[in-house]
């Protein structure tokens, strides 16, 4: 029994050596950091209520507004799950719903000239981190980088 243990063990520690080229790894750090400088920045500005959770509902509101199920499909999150941060966000004054004019069945979901203003901020404060990306790796290199991650993306939902 101890052999078979010795054996895993070689096994496990040759798979979780602490690899730079660790594509979890860089990813979870990457996250984390992120995550961190954008909730930073959010709360130095005075939307400390802000979760990142919120971001991406908040990012993919357009101007005219959206449908609960329109946005639950482009999150590919459950309407459940949806409408629980709809109201959230509403609570927050960050979002208002309203009757869809053109489908009394369906509300239209649009950001509040607060939910603008945190967005138009936000999208301001993510241009300056891409230029500060594109000082340290170079345009090539980022723009290569892009174009990679968006090929994973894509190659993730042909397997779904």
């Amino acid at each position: 029994m101890k052999s078979g243990n010795k054996i895993l063990e070689r096994e496990l520690t040759k798979l979780c050596t602490n690899n730079k080229q660790n594509f979890a790894r860089i990813l979870s750090h990457l996250k984390r950091s992120f995550d961190e400088w954008a909730l930073s920045h959010l709360s130095k500005e005075g939307y400390p209520e802000v979760k990142m959770a919120y971001m991406p509902f908040l990012m993919n509101v357009e101007n005219d507004g959206i449908t609960n199920s329109m946005l639950a499909q482009k999150l590919r999150v459950s309407k459940q799950a949806m409408s629980k941060t709809i109201k959230e966000l509403e609570k927050l004054n960050l979002i208002e719903s309203t009757p869809n004019p053109t489908d009394a069945r369906s509300s239209l979901i649009l950001l509040t000239p607060y939910g603008m203003k945190m967005v138009i901020h936000t999208r301001k404060k993510l241009d300056s981190l891409t230029k500060d990306y594109i000082e340290v790796i170079g345009k090539k290199k980022f723009f290569d980088m892009i174009d990679t991650l968006n090929t994973i993306i894509d190659m993730h939902k042909e397997m779904e």
